[in-house]
């Protein structure tokens, strides 16, 4: 991070993917793209992303760059928007497979690899944290011998 942040003013120095944006102080974002038709702002919150077309771009104000330090000053705001950009993945697809469930017995399996990958009791599952949350959010990725291998490892250890 620079000393000399470059001015806050768009005009000045041009939008960049992670600074941190305000409409109107009702809506706060960060810019994902920006070219001379369009910005387009992930809003926080559940608001989404917008494109804003470039004749409406003057009604933004551009709070923070993207190199400055985010509000708990751990990271950059770009460094923030991208955790944001990982965290909304995994929510979309833990989403998507839920709506793929077909009953209690197979929601009960899948919250239970869920809670053996964010909290791994035995060494085998702290060995494969990663490969049990592919299994239960997207069992195509994971090869037919890491499923057998999981399934005889939960039977023998009673998880």
């Amino acid at each position: 991070m620079s000393s000399r942040l470059p001015p806050l003013d768009p005009r000045k120095s041009p939008w960049k993917r992670g600074d941190v944006c305000t409409l109107g102080f009702e809506k706060n974002g960060f810019v994902l793209d920006y070219t001379v038709e369009y910005l387009e702002v992930r809003w926080m919150g559940n608001e989404g992303v917008e494109r804003i077309p470039a004749e409406d771009i003057d009604n933004l104000l551009r709070v923070a760059h993207a190199d400055s330090p985010s509000a708990d000053g751990t990271k950059t705001n770009l460094e923030t928007l991208e955790a944001l950009e990982s965290l909304s993945r995994i929510q979309n697809a833990v989403s998507d497979r839920m709506k793929a469930v077909k009953n209690e017995n197979e929601k009960r399996e899948l919250d239970a690899l869920i809670k053996r990958s964010f909290g791994p009791q035995c060494t085998f599952d702290r060995k494969h944290t990663d490969l049990l949350f592919d299994l239960a959010i997207d069992p195509q990725r994971v090869s037919w011998y890491w499923k057998l291998r999981e399934r005889w490892h939960r039977f023998v250890h009673h998880h």
